[in-house]
């Protein structure tokens, strides 16, 4: 693939200076590429690339709450509510009572649903790494403490917790 980078600091259009929008076109560039490779033939599930987050998050946490994976995906209630039933109609995720919270659930993995994301995570991987490679390891790890410095200076510290949660 031929490079199309401006040469100089001079070539660079101003909104390929504004870091809001690199990071926002990051991201739409990362969830098509997720989608793509979604879309391959090993996974039989039709998923998009919001659904499989879904389901990585659920796989990584065991179970969670609708709200925390909004929270954690920045997706607003009524879209984590839709997409919840629409996981819960392909028999991938199902909802238990939350004994913590009578008014809330959690939800799980069904058995399709762990086979579903033991498919589907290979799959990300790869567009993750598609994504990243126009980075030299060197550019990926300055990249990685940006970003981690920008996320835990930005979120409070029970979201941290929670993502230290999953990590574990």
């Amino acid at each position: 693939m031929m490079s199309t980078q401006p040469e100089t600091s001079e070539e660079v259009p101003l909104i390929l200076d504004n870091i809001g929008f690199l990071i926002g076109k990051t991201e739409h560039i990362k969830d098509r590429l997720l989608e793509k490779y979604l879309a391959y033939p090993a996974l039989e599930e039709e998923l998009t690339s919001s659904q499989a987050k879904v389901l990585f998050q659920i796989h990584k946490f065991q179970s969670y709450r609708p709200s925390d994976i909004g929270k954690m995906l920045n997706v607003d209630k009524s879209n984590i509510t839709r997409m919840v039933e629409r996981l819960e109609k392909k028999d991938l995720i199902e909802r238990h009572p939350d004994p913590d919270d009578r008014r809330s659930f959690l939800l799980y993995l069904t058995d399709k649903g762990r086979a579903t994301v033991n498919r589907a995570m290979p799959l990300a991987v790869n567009a993750l790494a598609e994504l990243e490679q126009a980075l030299t390891d060197e550019e990926k790890a300055q990249l990685r403490h940006c970003l981690r410095k920008i996320v835990t200076a930005a979120i409070d510290e029970q979201c941290l917790a929670q993502l230290l949660k999953g990590t574990k």
